[in-house]
């Protein structure tokens, strides 16, 4: 008979602990399963946190690796390598196998980054939009909730190790600075104005000026609050255990407060190496574009060197990367610090002095509008996933058209519009019909961006953790996500507006007026060909330094909106701090993510020996270089593609950091419910380590041999009703068993049968994947019922995603479970600490 235990009965034989963060004695629920989900993840971290100058040394590292994984050499009393080998193995394997693969077959490089780019956007838009949105309303809720005075600290006493001023310059220099450059003309520009249909509907847009502000407001949206969530996110995620707790500077660390000690293991192995590989791909997007940015500055001082050669473009990578190498030899505070201030200088030199130089009450008058603009639709950009738009993809698909670029829905793989065809209708194109803007215009922008910011949010959340230590969380939402937003869009907006002056005043010049309503402009009218201007009036207009914008090249315009200001030496001073501020910004993104790499190649090792500094510097240059020489001429949209690809892996990623912040906070705060609750005896991804995952001292240990729980497993993949029984037999009563074995006896039979019918019956596959849901929400709300039974500390949401993702190992995780776990006193309520009566009880006894 099944038979809860009473209260007194667990007070007699588990007595109460005391836990030192909330000063108050508890466990009486958690002690019979273990100690509480707290204790059991922060054990005695919290007594053995290293000083600053201890932290990220080699003893310190290696406390966190399971044996066999460092690897050190010297030559003599000099060393050459720190490593942790498993690591450096796989991510090295994937890049250098992706850099010969681009240069063995660059266009079929190319044709698998534009599959995986477009199957990712046409399928996982909605993905991509709606996390970042939570994301950002996370951290708006975290910078004002009872932790935000939390520190990246051992204790709050810490200060920081760098001044504002530095720490903001290093802030807004490994974050967004290329760019800047790259599109602070160039994007407005694409949403105002172009030689081909342009149109776009984000905004009410009646008029030519509301289209022009919707231009720089969109803009605004894609480099806000929406782009630097995700560097916060990793920072805080990594920074909060690694100073606190004492575990080194990875991005397994921010994984620790899920899955415990097994971030120590094969686990932790893949997540570092993935964020190596997805950091590298994110930098070099960067460094392409910013190459491209040099070649055409350099074009402009000397016509010879081409501003489209790759060759060109190649050649820059490698002397920036040559540079960078010196930096990141010099180490973060006497290279990477003293070059983030410079480039910052830099910056504020040639935003103030474009200010001054134009029309500073126009400009102004931009700001303070464009930012009244981004609050009023921040939350409608926020979630327009481009819905009406994308569905003319559906509509127009064609038979050629390869699966992996959509996912089969009901019709078959003729398009709708073909079908019309075929039984004699003459169907409109939806795009021109509904006067819809591209269908695609959300994959080359809006997702393009999302993809390169989580790109790198690896890369410049262990940055932002690094120079953070002794930092409140509100400081550094403030700092990554406040401050260098207003410069950003300080810089935005003034380039922008100044191209979309420009662009008006050619147009009125030339007396060629352009279809507001589709945003488009016969560039052959306004005497261009091939972004030159040609026809003599064109070119009387260009002497006097204004050019149609929307028919020049992408990567002249940031230099052409300097030609109005007329001394011809005062032009090519501005074009010359163009160049050296790009490339001291792309020097800074360089050797971020190169030093990035290394630490994490070394498992959080501070200092990494030179030789494998030189490596991944190197290596970067290398997985740029194929970038570029595999897009060709296209080789924009291969940056693109890659970021989106590298990013797409991290956009979950990230989602689990969420979760790990709140579990870190909250168990530092002292928080009732997870100082309450207990762990599972079997973690889900224990498999990693061959269920063999090493337990915290108090922790509920599982008594089933390793043999069986593999056996275990290897049932729940086929026979899940076995363990669905067993388990509500446990939590229940025989007829709930039965009724709830049969249920799911069904669900998985009709799921298997409908799926296999589906090679004669078109679509009744998709029927059968109706009933796989429904077996995933069964054993969901069996989770849910069970660790609620259990005193488990969890949340229905994880419950769910185990259950969907990851059945087999859910169900084996319950039936582990449920083999050692004592039940929760009836009188208990799951969530909240044992009242302190009993602790009296307990102590007279």
């Amino acid at each position: 008979e099944l038979r809860r235990p009473s209260l007194l009965e667990i007070v007699l034989t588990h007595p109460p602990t005391c836990n030192p963060v909330v000063r108050e004695c508890r466990g009486i629920m958690a002690e019979p399963n273990g100690h509480a989900y707290a204790e059991s993840i922060k054990g005695d971290l919290a007594k053995n946190v290293p000083t600053e100058e201890e932290h990220g040394t080699e003893e310190h590292v290696t406390r966190f690796l399971r044996p066999g994984r460092w690897l050190a050499v010297n030559i003599g009393d000099y060393p050459i390598i720190r490593i942790n080998w498993i690591v450096t193995l796989i991510s090295s394997t994937f890049l250098w196998a992706f850099v010969i693969g681009c240069a063995v077959d660059p266009q079929g490089a190319f044709n698998g980054f534009s599959d995986g780019n477009r199957w990712i956007t046409q399928n996982f838009t909605w993905l991509y939009i709606g996390t970042n949105d939570v994301w950002a309303f996370f951290f708006i809720w975290l910078c004002f909730s009872k932790y935000a005075n939390m520190k990246l600290a051992k204790d709050d006493n810490e200060k920081p190790e760098f001044s504002d001023a530095s720490w903001f310059a290093m802030l807004f220099t490994c974050g967004v600075a290329i760019g800047m450059f790259t599109f602070g003309v160039s994007e407005p520009m694409y949403y105002y104005r172009a030689g081909y249909s342009n149109r776009l509907n984000k905004l009410p847009v009646d008029n030519d000026d509301q289209r022009a502000q919707q231009a720089l407001t969109v803009t605004l949206f894609h480099w806000g609050i929406h782009g630097q969530v995700p560097y916060v996110v990793a920072a805080l995620a990594m920074g909060l255990p690694a100073y606190r707790w004492g575990l080194p500077l990875t991005v397994r660390t921010a994984f620790y407060p899920l899955v415990g000690d097994l971030s120590k293991g094969f686990l932790g192995d893949i997540i570092d190496a993935v964020s190596i590989a997805c950091t590298t791909f994110g930098v070099c997007t960067s460094l392409g574009l910013g190459a491209q940015t040099v070649a055409a500055g350099l074009n402009k001082l000397n016509p010879s060197i081409s501003a489209t050669d790759v060759d060109v473009q190649v050649a820059i990578v490698w002397i920036i990367t040559c540079i960078a190498t010196c930096s990141v030899a010099l180490g973060l505070k006497a290279g990477i610090k003293n070059l983030s201030l410079l480039a910052f200088a830099t910056g504020l030199f040639i935003i103030f002095s474009t200010l001054l130089l134009d029309n500073p009450w126009f400009l102004l008058n931009s700001y303070v509008q464009s930012l009244g603009h981004y609050l009023q639709y921040i939350v409608q950009l926020g979630f327009q996933c481009d819905t009406w738009e994308q569905l003319n993809l559906q509509l127009t698909r064609q038979a050629s058209d390869p699966d992996t670029q959509i996912m089969q829905y009901y019709g078959g793989d003729l398009s709708i519009m073909q079908q019309l065809k075929e039984n004699g209708l003459t169907p409109s194109s939806p795009h021109d019909f509904f006067g819809s803007h591209g269908e695609r215009w959300i994959d080359a922008w809006t997702i393009f961006y999302w993809g390169w910011w989580i790109s790198w949010a690896p890369f410049v959340g262990m940055f932002i953790a690094k120079i953070s230590r002794g930092r409140t969380i509100r400081q550094i939402i403030l700092g990554a996500l406040v401050a260098p937003v207003t410069f950003v869009f300080l810089w935005l907006i003034i380039f922008g507006s100044l191209g979309i002056k420009m662009e008006r005043v050619a147009e009125i010049a030339l007396n060629v007026a352009p279809n507001v309503y589709d945003g488009s402009v016969d560039c052959a009218a306004m005497g261009y060909v091939g972004g030159e201007p040609v026809s003599a009036k064109a070119k009387a207009l260009a002497n006097m330094g204004y050019y149609a914008l929307a028919c020049r090249p992408h990567s002249s315009r940031t230099y052409d909106v300097f030609a109005p200001y007329g001394d011809t030496g005062l032009v090519t001073f501005m074009w010359v701090m163009i160049i050296v501020g790009i490339t001291i910004y792309f020097i800074t993104s360089s050797d971020s993510g190169s030093m990035v790499d290394d630490v994490l190649a070394a498992g959080g090792l501070a200092e990494p020996p030179l030789a494998q500094k030189i490596y991944w510097a190197f290596t970067e240059g290398a997985t740029c270089t194929a970038l570029l020489t595999a897009g060709g001429a296209n080789a924009l949209r291969a940056l693109q593609s890659a970021s989106i690809i590298a990013g797409f892996p991290y956009t979950l990623s990230i989602c689990f950091m969420c979760v790990s912040i709140m579990r870190v906070i909250k168990i530092e705060h002292g928080d009732e419910d997870i100082h309450a609750g207990t762990r599972w005896n079997t973690g889900l991804l224990d498999i990693f380590d061959g269920y063999n995952t090493p337990k915290a001292p108090g922790s509920l240990q599982c008594s089933t041999p390793v043999g069986s729980r593999f056996a275990t497993l290897a049932r729940n993949i086929v026979m899940p009703q076995i363990t669905i029984y067993r388990v509500f037999m446990k939590i229940s009563h025989e007829g709930e068993a039965r009724a709830q074995a049969a249920a799911s006896t069904v669900l998985w039979c009709l799921w298997i049968a409908l799926c296999a019918a589906d090679v004669r019956l078109e679509a009744v596959g998709i029927i059968g994947w109706t009933f796989f849901l429904g077996a995933v929400l069964q054993i969901a709300i069996l989770k849910v019922r069970t660790r609620m039974f259990y005193g488990v500390y969890g949340s229905a949401a994880e419950d769910f995603i185990a259950s969907l993702f990851a059945y087999p190992l859910a169900l084996t995780q319950l039936e582990l479970h449920t083999v050692d776990a004592t039940p929760l006193p009836e009188d208990a309520t799951y969530g909240k600490k044992a009242v302190e009566a009993p602790v009296t009880v307990s102590n007279n006894i």
